[in-house]
């Protein structure tokens, strides 16, 4: 499984999570946000960073994980009505499922597009190791993107 990350944390143990807060978890938990591709990472940056406060040291994180992973779905259906809007709900779902240990990979519906999916990851599960980066590269944002 190929999976993509845009971050200035170029590691496979926490990326932010430790330090920052997300949609999927409370800030204190080690877990790596991915999309199924770099188009799909770029779009979760940009929701969360302003044209001028984007680094120029974040980089493009190309990430195999052996096949087939442990990974579980939540779809949207599966979800309460106000999960776009209620960050908390999102929170205790992701915050539930990293202390559950159950799989190494979630696979989440983005919020900002539909028929869209993003994978956590959980870099303290029994199969974290199954996880390599590929390659990783400068990913400077074309001065078009605002």
């Amino acid at each position: 499984m190929r999976l993509w990350r845009i971050s200035n944390f170029v590691d496979l143990e926490s990326g932010g999570g430790l330090l920052f807060p997300a949609r999927w978890h409370n800030a204190g938990r080690p877990i790596l946000y991915t999309a199924e591709s770099p188009a799909g990472a770029l779009l979760e940056v940009l929701a969360h960073l302003d044209r001028e406060d984007f680094p120029d040291a974040l980089r493009l994180i190309e990430i195999d994980i052996a096949d087939p992973p442990a990974l579980e779905t939540l779809s949207p259906e599966a979800l309460p009505p106000l999960w776009r809007d209620e960050i908390s709900v999102t929170r205790s779902l992701g915050d539930a499922w990293l202390a559950s240990g159950r799989s190494l990979a979630l696979r989440v519906p983005s919020v900002l597009a539909p028929r869209t999916w993003n994978l956590l990851l959980n870099p303290r599960h029994a199969d974290a190791a199954t996880m390599r980066i590929v390659a990783t590269e400068h990913f400077p944002l074309d001065g078009r993107l605002k």
